[in-house]
């Protein structure tokens, strides 16, 4: 067997604490529809894959977040990926530096990142609906500022082809 080749999946996420993942949440229910209500607020560091064992992959996802401070993220005005993509995002006004920082220590060594775009930190609203849905987001979402602390990122398992919550790691 070729250890080069990805094998196993899984994410690493910033969550949203409360009461910033009650407010996203619901905003996410009233113009993401089902793909989105679904999955708590979160902003991706890594979807992906791992090579080797579940146990190093761990042990990487903890020893980068052993290295990292905690940091605030803001959240800016709702913009579009389109039509690159039919997503309605949160970009993030304060905290994409660290978010880089962390995604690329994430990917130092067995971590893989796979999707079709290139790695941008931000929150998702809406995605998958119709255009419709995606413009009432934007309008609806003009001002916002939400701000929050980033305190954890958390590990999940996606083998089984759902988000599995496996851990939730403490920065510092």
């Amino acid at each position: 067997m070729d250890n080069l080749e990805p094998r196993f999946t899984l994410g690493v996420v910033i969550p949203v604490p409360q009461p910033q993942r009650e407010t996203l949440r619901a905003w996410r229910r009233e113009f993401g529809g089902a793909d989105t209500e679904a999955i708590a607020p979160h902003i991706t560091l890594v979807s992906g894959s791992y090579l080797n064992t579940w146990e190093k992959a761990v042990a990487q996802v903890r020893q980068v977040a052993s290295s990292a401070a905690s940091f605030t993220v803001q959240l800016g005005p709702a913009r579009t990926f389109r039509p690159a993509s039919e997503v309605v995002y949160l970009p993030l006004l304060a905290g994409a530096e660290e978010c880089w920082t962390l995604h690329r220590a994430l990917l130092s060594d067995a971590l893989r990142h796979e999707s079709g775009f290139a790695y941008h930190p931000h929150l998702t609203i809406a995605q998958n609906v119709p255009a419709e849905r995606l413009d009432a987001a934007q309008a609806a979402l003009h001002r916002i500022d939400l701000s929050f602390a980033v305190e954890s990122i958390q590990l999940f398992d996606t083998r089984r082809g759902q988000w599995s919550l496996s851990e939730e790691i403490t920065l510092g």
